[in-house]
């Protein structure tokens, strides 16, 4: 796929170097090849960065991931007073290069190697987090501690990627976070309409085109699901409790519901 890696998720990743860049007049990007990524996080001015003969331009707030086994370098110098800070992640055998397909079973996730972080200002605390440690450590606890700061990076650039390329709708997506965080209770159409200030209609074909399903159906599914995997941790739990908790209104409802959807009785998923 053009612009976008397939990092393999098998294992955790190791930072191999990582720090704060500075230049008060301006230079150039190290003409080389790399065995490790280079993420380049652009805080103040903009660089032109050329890798494998295709350009790319990075400004303030975006990330430019530089792949191994490819030539980088600038064909000018930053601009002055430029600021960046950047990480060196160790590559795995089972990565996908941008520019072709994935093969393989094993887990993957997919960034993008220009993005754009002016809504995600989280990244560039990450990017903090990890130089700090980096520095802070002794190797061992380090490299764990780094590794997991980095796994974390990295899904969020995934989700990223995720939303720029199937243009998730941001508004379902804080609908489905609300529907996470309040379990406990449905929500009506009308009532997210009125929250969200858009009309029944519009709620209604945005969410029903985003996820194949309509408002209440997601809610149904998405609250059955959350209580059959609770279940089995909770054989003691009278399931009428269990019930109540996911907004239901009563054992029979959620009894009826459940056997449809799984084919079993709650009780007999304990």
């Amino acid at each position: 796929m053009k612009n976008v890696i397939g990092l393999d998720m098998s294992g955790r990743r190791e930072v191999t170097l990582c720090n704060h860049n500075f230049s008060e007049e301006g230079i150039y990007h190290p003409d080389r090849i790399m065995e490790d990524y280079d993420f380049l996080f652009m805080q103040k001015g903009e660089w032109t960065i050329v890798e494998d003969g295709e350009t790319f331009h990075i400004g303030p707030g975006q990330i430019l991931v530089l792949e191994p086994g490819r030539h980088h370098l600038s064909i000018d110098k930053c601009s002055p007073k430029m600021r960046n800070v950047y990480i060196h992640m160790r590559a795995s055998g089972g990565d996908v290069p941008s520019g072709f397909d994935a093969a393989g079973d094993g887990p993957r996730i997919y960034i993008g190697k220009l993005t754009d972080t002016t809504h995600h200002p989280e990244l560039l605390h990450i990017f903090e987090r990890i130089i700090e440690t980096y520095f802070s450590y002794e190797a061992t606890e380090r490299d764990m501690r780094c590794s997991i700061y980095l796994e974390e990076l990295l899904l969020r650039l995934s989700d990223i990627n995720a939303m720029q390329t199937k243009q998730t709708d941001v508004l379902v997506q804080e609908i489905i976070h609300r529907f996470h965080s309040n379990a406990d209770r449905f929500y009506s159409t009308a009532e997210l309409a009125e929250s969200y200030y858009v009309s029944v209609r519009t709620i209604s074909g945005r969410f029903k085109r985003a996820t194949g399903e309509s408002i209440h159906q997601y809610q149904i599914n998405l609250k059955l699901d959350m209580a059959y995997d609770e279940l089995p941790f909770s054989p003691n739990r009278p399931i009428r409790d269990v019930a109540k908790s996911y907004g239901f209104y009563d054992e029979y409802q959620f009894s009826k519901l459940f056997k449809r959807r799984f084919g079993i009785a709650p009780s007999q998923r304990r």
